[in-house]
Order: structure tokens, then C-alpha cells, then sequence
């Protein structure tokens, strides 16, 4: 979703010459390895239809193309050469069926030379004569039709450098996740009043969606609402109809976007009426988010924060009466992954998972997490201008706890209240940050 503010339209000129030099860095890096090339295209994708019919699914731009060009529309394309301007080739198809129109405007497209053209097989007729071009997207049969070679199509030298970069935001970007906080906390807020009012799930989602003034394809993501035992499944996909007067709890995944860049929040409500340690766990896992964002610090690995979240979780169900025993034993048998089963966050951009977040160094070495963690989707250390997210959870999902009930394990398990908070689900606070130069910066609150 294109939002029009000029405090970020000002930011997009040094952030189209930042990644000029970074891809222009990487053609260096890859020719002194052996691979000349003399730019690379990143088309936007193809539109698909459903199997066997003809209505298309909706569509979303490759987030490479998305990274330069702010269009989310089929059969586009962005030429990058060294030491010259980037080219977007807009292709506007004659069509009295579907709106083809692209808003141009001057803050963005400045920035480039526009070739306007009603099919992208014209595209080839605008090439430079030396096809040493990479291409990146998934329309390789394209890339046939343009005469570039195979070798270099998604050449993984290359794709791994720009995705590790991805990590790294500019000025422009971290101006348009801002905005897209901004726009997602109000959205909760709407949420949490039809919550409340006794909306159903699909009330509550319709609700958010109003405030955001967004469409369902719009958004970063499905938005998750679940009441009760539902915000124990972790992405839970789909939308009650009932009312939600005898619900008790509201667990609300939700984000917004601006210019394509997403926010991802997620808050747990109780009513006053809801069991009280249950409260008081909310209360406690919200304490744990904000004290796992002060541990953020340029330099820490982010399995820090991970390892640090499984701590105060512990702590927490120790506190609550959850659990009891050693906690030497307690973490020896992994307790509190019974109640916290997930990775602690993910990098955040153009991608709601953004890419990158196993990546040792910028050439495509895999730092996979921990074995005892399988679930993390970063393991790189945090250094000044990454965003991604902390989200602690806690929840009582009885796919997990009911094998325990005679185990070893679950003998460190307070089964009778347990029992009681089962059917209220569980509980995640999520929040959206940026690493500094000293510190974070919650980009939520």
C-alpha cells in the first residue's frame, strides 16, 4: 500500500543510491571471483490463476523488485547497471477488462529512466547489446525470451549477497516501518474494541482491516485472531463467526504496511472476567518483551534474546505455580519449550519473514539454529539498522502438553492449573525493532 507522506518520499533518493552502491559493490566482489557481469534484471513476477479456472490469485511483486521499484504489478522490470542510472521498464498493457493503470509519481520515479511499453516482450528491444546480465525473479522462461543465459538466472552468488544486504535498512525503509507501526497499533486498537463489544473473530477482523482502510490482500499477512482456545494454535488461519460475549481472551496477529514494507504486532486481551493468573501471565509476558528488547545490543548474536526469552518464561511459570522443582531439572528437560514452542522473532521488511536470517556471511553460509531450537528463524548477530521482531509467547496448547501427563517431564507440572487455563489459550506480545548504534529502538511503542 502506496501512502502518500513527504517526510519518507524525501528519504527514497539516498535510498535508490544506497542500493546502487551495494549492488555495484557486489558486481565487484563476483567479478574478481571470476563472474563478470554487466547488471542484472529483477522482473516482478507473473500473475497465476486458480487450477483449472480463470480467476487469478492475488498478487504480490517479488520483494527484490519491491526493494527498488515501489509497483506491485505483474510483468515488470528493473535493469541495474554499474555506474548508471536504473531503468524500470513499465509495462501497461491495453486493457478495457482491469484497471492497468500505474500512479508515476515524481518522488520515486525520478530516480529512474521509465520506458513505457504495453507488453514485456518489448523489454528485449530496450536491452543494452551485451547480454552479461543476471536475472533474478521467478519468471525464467522470460528470461529465456530476453536472451539472457541460464547460468544466470537466480545466480546464487549473487542472490545470496542481496538477500544478506536485505537485513540492512535504509533511512527510506525504516521511515516506512515506522509508518506501518503506526498504522497497525491504531488498527489494534479497533480490534480490541470489538473484542470487547462482543465482536466475533471475523468481526474483529474486519475491524482491523476498516481502520487500516486496507484489503485483505493488502496486508503483510493473514491477520491471526483467535478468542479463547484458538490463540493457542499458533497461526491460526480462520475467522469465527460467533459472537464473542462469553469469550475470554483475544490474541490478535495483525499488521499493516506502507509502501510494502510490513509491521508485525501482536497483543493478548483478557476481560476483566478471565481467570486471574491468566491475567497476571499476560501482564508477565508483556514485562518479559520489553526486558528481552533491552537486551538487544549491536555485536550480540540474537539467539541471546532467544535463549534470554526461555529464561523469563521459566521464571514466569515459576512464579505463577505453572511448574515447580529444581530449575536445574526444569531446564534440563526443557520445560518451558512445553509452553513456548516457537523462535523468539524473525527479520522484518518487505517480507513478513524476511530473508537472510540463517545466513552466516553475505556469500550464503547457513548458520542453522540450535538443535534444541529448531523453530528460530534468525541466527545472525544484530547489528545497527536490522529490524525484525520479539515475540515471547506463552501458551497452553494440549498437543503438547497432554504426552507429558505421565512423564518425567510432566511431573514438574501443575496439572490441576494447567487444567483450568487450557481453555483460554495463549498468550504472545509481539513488537517490531530496530537496532542501533547503542541499543534498539521500539519501533511499536
Amino acid at each position: 500500500m502506496i501512502l502518500e507522506d513527504t517526510m519518507i518520499e524525501g528519504k527514497f533518493k539516498a535510498h535508490i543510491e544506497e542500493l546502487q552502491k551495494r549492488y555495484e559493490d557486489i558486481f565487484s566482489e563476483l567479478s574478481e571471483q571470476g563472474t563478470v557481469l554487466d547488471g542484472v534484471m529483477i522482473h516482478s513476477g507473473v500473475e497465476d490463476i486458480y487450477f483449472q479456472d480463470d480467476n487469478h490469485m492475488p498478487f504480490k511483486a517479488y520483494a527484490h523488485f519491491l526493494h527498488w521499484v515501489p509497483v506491485s504489478r505483474s510483468d515488470q522490470a528493473v535493469l541495474i547497471q554499474p555506474g548508471k542510472k536504473p531503468v524500470y521498464y513499465q509495462v501497461i498493457p491495453r486493457d478495457f477488462w482491469y484497471d492497468q493503470s500505474v500512479s508515476v509519481e515524481p518522488w520515486w520515479a525520478d530516480c529512474f529512466d521509465l520506458v513505457e511499453l504495453e507488453r514485456s516482450s518489448e523489454i528485449i528491444d530496450h536491452l543494452p547489446q551485451s547480454r552479461r546480465l543476471a536475472f533474478l525473479g521467478r519468471a525464467t522462461d522470460f528470461a529465456g525470451q530476453m536472451g539472457l543465459a541460464s547460468p544466470y538466472w537466480n545466480l546464487p552468488a549473487l542472490l545470496h549477497r542481496v538477500n544478506w544486504q536485505r537485513a540492512y535498512k535504509t533511512e527510506y525503509e525504516i521511515a516506512c516501518m515506522r509508518k506501518a507501526n503506526e498504522l497497525a497499533v491504531a488498527s489494534h486498537q479497533a480490534a480490541k474494541e470489538c473484542f470487547l463489544a462482543g465482536g466475533s473473530e471475523l468481526d474483529i477482523h474486519l475491524a482491523y482491516l476498516q481502520k487500516s482502510k486496507m484489503m485483505e490482500y493488502q496486508s503483510p499477512y493473514m491477520n491471526i485472531v483467535a478468542l479463547d482456545r484458538n490463540s493457542a494454535i499458533l497461526h491460526y488461519q480462520y475467522k469465527g463467526t460467533q459472537p464473542s460475549h462469553e469469550s475470554q481472551v483475544m490474541l490478535i496477529d495483525a499488521g499493516s504496511t506502507c509502501n510494502f514494507y510490513g509491521s508485525d504486532l501482536t497483543r493478548t486481551y483478557a476481560r476483566e472476567s478471565a481467570h486471574p493468573v491468566f491475567k497476571k501471565l499476560i501482564d508477565a509476558v508483556d514485562r518479559i518483551q520489553l526486558d528481552l528488547v533491552a537486551e538487544v545490543k549491536p555485536g550480540r548474536p540474537y539467539l541471546h534474546i532467544h535463549l534470554k526469552a526461555h529464561e523469563m518464561i521459566l521464571d514466569a511459570l515459576l512464579e505463577h505455580g505453572l511448574v515447580f522443582g529444581d530449575r536445574a531439572e526444569l531446564e534440563k528437560h526443557r520445560v518451558s519449550h512445553l509452553f513456548f514452542p516457537h523462535g523468539i522473532g524473525h527479520i522484518l521488511g518487505l517480507q513478513v519473514h524476511d530473508v537472510g536470517g540463517h545466513y552466516a556471511d553475505p556469500g550464503g553460509k547457513l548458520k542453522s539454529p540450535p538443535e534444541d531450537h529448531p523453530f528460530l528463524r534468525l541466527t545472525r548477530t544484530m547489528d545497527p539498522g536490522m529490524t525484525f521482531t520479539i515475540e515471547p509467547g506463552l501458551y497452553f496448547i494440549p498437543v503438547l502438553l497432554n504426552p507429558e501427563r505421565q512423564t518425567k517431564r510432566g511431573s514438574y507440572l501443575n496439572w490441576s492449573l494447567i487444567d483450568e487455563l487450557i481453555p483460554l489459550g495463549g498468550i504472545r506480545i509481539e513488537d517490531n525493532i530496530l537496532v542501533t548504534e547503542t541499543g534498539a529502538e521500539n519501533l511499536t511503542r
